[in-house]
């Protein structure tokens, strides 16, 4: 399984990939902006080699160097307007809702999200 992870946050990225291995995936992609992850999504479709799977967090810099927006809005919106099939999973320090993509892990080191995280994973990847 292929991931993209989209987070700003070094440690939160570490911490996801350490999630995601607990569910034997080890091709995890990284961007810490919406533009440079935008255009990693859209290279893959192009390429007939879609992600499996986006991770995204709420709150990242829309650019390179840019200060942190709620990007992931953007990025959510992008996914739906354009019916990219890819399964999004929102992994923020809010917690949040979003019906419409796959599902939602609030991330919390107060709180077992690791669990969330691999029970989201594993019904993907079980179908």
């Amino acid at each position: 399984m292929r991931v993209l992870n989209i987070e700003d946050d070094t440690f939160k990225h570490n911490d996801i990939c350490k999630a995601l291995s607990g569910c034997g995936i080890k091709d995890v992609e990284w961007s810490n902006n919406l533009a440079d992850g935008w255009k990693q999504i859209k290279n893959s479709i192009d390429s007939n080699n879609p992600y499996d799977l986006i991770i995204t967090d709420m709150y990242y810099p829309d650019e390179p160097g840019g200060r942190e927006e709620q990007s992931g809005d953007v990025l959510i919106d992008r996914v739906i307007k354009n019916k990219i099939t890819i399964p999004v999973i929102l992994c923020s320090s809010v917690n949040l809702k979003y019906p419409e993509i796959y599902g939602c892990v609030y991330y919390s080191r107060e709180r077992n999200w690791e669990a969330d995280m691999q029970k989201l994973v594993n019904s993907l990847v079980a179908g």
